[in-house]
């Protein structure tokens, strides 16, 4: 009996741990069946909530009545065009049939009034001034050939037009176009032709005869054309033709000279390949095929291969299954107003305009009923390389003249603005016969910085607090996003609640390449097989039209110092500190000549307006993207003399409208636009009518980490426009959307948001990347 016991507890036991693992089972089912049970009344819940308010109006323009600064409508467009064919003497013909020695139209744009009946308009109820158009004509057709500046009046039914241009345009500065494109592709193709050979054993591609994606090259230019003004000679560069082509450079570099203004006398100057020049392509093959040059081998890349280029995700991702990231929601909708382009936010209101060359504009921008500036606008992106070789080394961008506004593309929600942004069309008149539309070019959205605007924990040092106060940043943001074929270029303005403007730009899209010379490499780094970029600089400039309580106003420096003082409590203690004084800047000469503190705070204001406390109601300028200019003395960027001063001032003029102009790359050494004209006559600054000019750049020496793109993280550049003591306590504080908390009792507290609910019972209508169109169309 004995000896059967442990078989018998044996066999207990194996119930016991088959009715635990039961037990268990059945546990875990009860678990997954809540789990199921709380998904789906989850789900349910979803679909019984409502799509979130659209909130506040948006309503689109009022093509009928534009305002004083909207841009010209489809019909105005259409109107100037007709009177410039019909009852001027110019012998124009269709952009489409132009050339060099023909008269054609080449862009349409809004001219603005002057400010003075702007103001009386804005300010004095006075009747709307006439509306206007600036008329850009090629007028190959003269002897000489030149470009001409029209103003056409009155819109939209044009009655005269009178030449505005002080000076004549050399035909040398004009942009390029179509046309004149159209004639250089066809160069580089019978070039190409003759290259056949030397183009499949070299790199199996051809620029004719070939498959696109596949086996083709594509050619682009770079600027300026020619190491002096009154050459027009432009250097195209070859790229294998697949998605990323930027980082795909071929070695292969022809220049053209296009001067003459009879496509017959346009010819080929010169052929680089592999670093080795030539007079023709016929000699380049001729002593290629002879063996008297270096030969270049670089074999077709395989799919994986060329992936470095590409947008296509790789690499181990960091989720197994690919999560949603966080997304904007409006439970209240959109707090924001647009009446056509008329933007109201809290205490801010403002104007957008946008210009074919320049892009995104704002005009009239008041907080709290009062004007702050007359005028916020980007002026101009200029990119100057290093290099060896003949297109990398010569290569200077001034991207007014590739006219950037024109180039801002359609946004992508929830990518490029949140799915919560509003988005505006974009249209201007540019080398063609009718307006065209980008739609989605800008959008208009709120957002949550992410970080408080202002907060305070005030511990009471025992392990609690007396209170907690907080406001979010919110802020709304207007933004455009303007491609200049390699580099993307994001540009915000954004309005904080306290009465801040911030103006940032983000630069992203590919790095330029260049092929890998030995003489190259001292210049860039390498990133691939067979490319390489250089160093570079990124310059940008805006104009700030400041009207602090009205337009007589003074521009003065707060410059920090140091001093040495004998304390006045201790007489054995001396002690170094901060002082600063007030430095009046009388003249422009004063202003942007003489040595500044690099310590300092730039301030203006009205002499004549002061606070309770004596102080001038004013507003500084904050530069937060300086950049050391490097590039002063060569002639090269003479067009961009406006880099040598983070901040510089003049006085305001009508005629001084912007600080570049479309000429700017193709005659960069005698610039049309010579800023640094506006502030050497040494105007008086003192209770004028002032206007800040603000540069901002960054330094790129491109790295491994730029493959495929940059990124915008580290790129952005920004200054901002900040009350100082203009307002008699902080302007954020009459938002409801502040937080109040004490404690009250052991564990609880006391909770003031002001009547805003923390809630939200409704989901985000989802737009998405889905919506996408990217394409141009005519505006009519």
């Amino acid at each position: 009996m004995a000896d059967k016991m442990p078989s018998k507890t044996k066999e207990v036991d194996d119930k016991g741990k088959i009715r635990i693992f039961q037990l268990a089972m059945l546990s875990a089912f009860v678990l997954l069946l809540a789990v199921c049970i709380i998904i789906l009344a989850v789900l349910l819940s979803h679909d019984k909530m409502e799509i979130c308010d659209t909130g506040y109006t948006v309503l689109p323009r009022d093509f009928e009545n534009p305002s004083v600064f909207d841009g010209l409508t489809p019909t105005e467009y259409e109107a100037v065009k007709v009177y410039m064919f019909t009852k001027t003497n110019l012998s124009l013909v269709p952009t489409s049939t132009g050339t060099p020695r023909n008269a054609y139209i080449f862009m349409i744009d809004l001219l603005l009034p002057p400010k003075d009946k702007v103001i009386e308009h804005l300010d004095h109820g006075m009747t709307q001034p006439e509306r206007k158009a600036l008329v850009v004509v090629f007028r190959g057709d003269l002897s000489t050939g030149i470009v001409e500046e029209y103003e056409v009046g009155p819109l939209r039914y044009p009655t005269y037009h009178r030449k505005i241009n002080p000076h004549p345009i050399p035909f040398n500065f004009r942009p390029m176009d179509d046309p004149e494109y159209g004639r250089l592709f066809e160069i580089i193709t019978k070039a190409t032709e003759t290259l056949f050979p030397l183009l499949i054993e070299s790199y199996g591609l051809a620029y004719h005869n070939c498959t696109p994606s596949e086996n083709c090259i594509q050619f682009y230019d770079v600027a300026p054309r020619g190491i002096n003004d009154n050459e027009r000679r432009t250097w195209f560069w070859g790229f294998r033709d697949v998605e990323g082509l930027y980082l795909h450079p071929l070695g292969l570099e022809i220049q053209i000279d296009h001067a003459h203004r009879k496509f017959s006398d346009w010819n080929i100057l010169r052929i680089v390949y592999n670093g080795q020049m030539r007079a023709s392509p016929e000699l380049l093959l001729e002593d290629y095929k002879k063996g008297n040059i270096k030969k270049l081998k670089i074999p077709t890349p395989t799919s994986e291969q060329i992936l470095y280029s590409t947008y296509k995700r790789r690499g181990k991702s960091e989720m197994n299954v690919p999560l949603q990231g966080p997304k904007l929601i409006e439970p209240d909708g959109h707090r924001y107003k647009i009446d056509g382009l008329h933007v109201t936010y809290m205490h801010w209101e403002f104007n957008i305009n946008t210009k074919a060359s320049t892009g995104v504009q704002l005009f009239d921008i008041k907080f709290q009923k009062e004007r702050i500036a007359y005028e916020l606008s980007f002026q101009e992106a200029c990119v100057f390389y290093s290099g060896y070789g003949p297109a990398q080394g010569i290569t200077n961008y001034y991207d007014v003249s590739w006219f950037i506004g024109a180039y801002i593309n359609e946004l992508v929600a929830g990518v490029d603005c949140p799915d919560t942004a509003t988005f505006l069309d974009v249209d201007f008149f540019l080398k063609s016969e009718n307006p065209l539309r980008i739609k989605k070019g800008i959008c208009v959205f709120e957002e949550h910085a992410g970080v408080p605007l202002r907060r305070h924990y005030a511990s009471d040092f025992h392990g609690s607090y007396y209170y907690y106060g907080g406001l979010g940043d919110y802020r709304l943001v207007v933004r455009s996003i303007a491609n200049v074929w390699n580099y993307d270029y994001v540009f915000d303005y954004i309005f904080h609640l306290n009465g801040a403007i911030e103006v940032q730009v983000y630069s992203t899209g590919y790095v330029q390449s260049a092929f890998p010379l030995d003489d190259e490499l001292q210049y860039g780094s390498k990133m691939a097989s067979f490319m390489m970029a250089n160093i570079h600089q990124h310059l940008f400039h805006y104009k700030v039209d400041l009207d602090i309580n009205g337009r007589s106003n003074m521009y003065s420096t707060l410059d920090i110092s140091t001093e040495k003082i004998k304390s006045p409590w201790y007489s054995y203690f001396n002690k170094t500190q901060f002082k600063f004084e007030l430095n009046k800047k009388s003249t422009e000469e004063e202003a942007n000549y003489k040595a500044a503190n690099e310590a300092r705070y730039d301030i203006f204001y009205n002499d004549k307006v002061e606070n309770e406390f004596k102080h001038k109601r004013a507003y500084r300028i904050l530069n937060h993207g300086k950049t050391p200019y490097l590039l002063s003395k060569s002639s090269e960027t003479n067009a961009a003399r406006w880099a040598k001063f983070p901040l510089a001032v003049s006085k305001y003029k009508d005629n001084e409208i912007s600080s570049t102009s479309i000429y700017a790359n193709n005659g960069p050494r005698n610039p049309v636009v010579d800023f640094e004209k506006f502030i050497s006559d040494n105007e008086n600054l003192e209770n004028e009518d002032l206007v800040a000019w603000v540069t901002l750049g960054v330094l790129h020496i491109p790295h491994t980490e730029d493959i495929p793109s940059t990124t915008t993280a580290g790129s952005q550049v920004r200054f901002f426009l900040l009350p100082f003591n203009y307002f008699p306590e902080c302007p954020s504080m009459s938002s409801p959307n502040a937080v109040h908390i004490t404690p009250k009792g052991a564990n609880g507290i006391n909770l003031n948001t002001f009547g805003t609910s923390h809630k939200s019972n409704c989901i985000q209508k989802q737009n998405g990347p889905a919506s996408y169109d990217g394409r141009v169309y005519d505006a009519n």
